[in-house]
């Protein structure tokens, strides 16, 4: 297999990971501002053409599954490197490294998010310093907050840091699955969709009353962590064999396009009873369904790939860590803080007042771009780079004593 037609950095993920996480922070935003994007055309146009309007509700109230597709992007990410190695002969990533990589990424913002929320929350005497506050910071330290009631349900930090959390789980492991899909892919996938499959449907038969608790359990994404290493193999496969031509760009083009219709319907089906349950029973047809549009996206029309690989895609992606661990808190506070100003005891969105809507939501998305700029420019980055010169030179102390 040919290796020098496979990128090491696949362009169109940085679009889809910032078209995931700004559906999962629209829904978040529309939480608090019930700013519905719902347009209307004229009766003229719609007597013409026979269409009444654009309607994206769905996507927007329902944007929480969107975390799913940001895992099984994590898992594809992660992976990437292993499934080059294995079919392009490429070296094999230690296990010491792959965690250095990850912790240097994620976990300085994410605890200085912590820090930073924790002292708000005392100063600002929303929360005691008590034994639910010592068990909460605890939790969310070594990211097991998910596996409690309290610390998931009722934490005194940001209600979106469990995702990271997941994520976190999951990079531990990723060396040992990169190992056991070497010597053995198959049962290692079949073992993984069991588990995935097995724990979402005990959930929703045995634990309905829990489901609020369980409906992200860590073992439910097992099925999308066995998708997104699984699509590695296929991306590098069709590009070191150089399939493409004009008629694959249009298929996977229409693909893309079927793979959003077909989201469009699952996600009405969200509202047909109760929705937990309902997302648990669809997590692994979703997974398979944002495969698709995964897979898809690399080996469509250039135009069609320009949506999601641009400028402005990979500046939104380089600060979409720290959007997404601070959009919801920063929209949050601001609401709290009558900002922008409204008067009486009900907040303006429930009194119908779209002018202060649209302004909330303007200034909250403004607000999270913003914070999300400073932190990673101004805290992740430098932050990184020291970390990584650190290592750098601890690793060369290290082999100069071996030596």
């Amino acid at each position: 297999m040919d290796g020098t037609n496979v990128d090491r950095h696949i362009d169109v993920l940085d679009g889809v990971r910032v078209f995931s996480m700004g559906l999962v922070a629209w829904f978040h935003f529309w939480q608090q501002s019930w700013l519905t994007p719902r347009i209307t055309f004229p009766a003229y146009f719609r007597s013409q053409f026979g269409v009444s309007g654009i309607n994206i509700e769905g996507f927007v109230r329902y944007g929480f599954v969107f975390v799913d597709m940001l895992i099984l992007l994590s898992a594809f990410c992660n992976f990437y490197p292993y499934a080059r190695s294995i079919l392009l002969g490429e070296p094999w990533v230690d296990a010491k490294t792959f965690y250095k990589k990850r912790a240097v990424r994620i976990l300085p913002s994410y605890y200085f998010c912590l820090l930073v929320m924790g002292i708000i929350s005392i100063a600002g005497g929303g929360g005691r310093i008590d034994g639910f506050f010592w068990k909460d910071l605890f939790a969310h330290l070594t990211c097991t907050a998910p596996f409690f009631p309290h610390t998931y349900l009722s934490t005194n930090f940001n209600g979106v840091l469990w995702t990271v959390q997941i994520e976190v789980l999951y990079y531990i492991l990723m060396p040992l699955f990169a190992r056991l899909f070497r010597k053995a892919p198959v049962f290692t996938c079949l073992g993984l969709w069991l588990c995935g499959i097995g724990s979402a449907n005990y959930i929703v038969c045995q634990k309905a009353d829990e489901i609020r608790m369980l409906v992200n359990h860590m073992l439910t994404f097992a099925g999308s962590y066995a998708n997104g290493m699984l699509l590695c193999m296929l991306y590098i496969t069709i590009k070191g064999r150089k399939l493409e031509n004009k008629y694959t760009q249009l298929a996977a083009s229409a693909a893309a396009v079927g793979c959003l219709f077909y989201l469009s319907r699952m996600l009405k089906q969200l509202g047909t009873g109760t929705v937990q349950i309902i997302q648990l029973q669809q997590r692994f047809e979703l997974s398979l369904v944002f495969s698709c549009f995964i897979l898809s996206l690399p080996f469509a029309c250039r135009a069609f790939k320009m949506l999601f690989a641009n400028r402005l895609m990979i500046f939104l992606a380089g600060i979409s860590y720290n959007f997404y661990i601070w959009h919801q808190y920063v929209a949050v506070k601001l609401k709290v803080y009558r900002i922008p100003v409204w008067e009486g005891e009900t907040p303006p969105n429930m009194t119908g007042d779209s002018v202060w809507m649209w302004k909330y939501q303007i200034l909250i998305v403004a607000a999270g771009l913003a914070v999300a700029a400073a932190m990673t420019y101004g805290f992740e980055k430098p932050v990184a780079r020291r970390l990584q010169k650190f290592f750098a030179e601890k690793e060369t102390t290290e082999n100069a004593i071996g030596k």
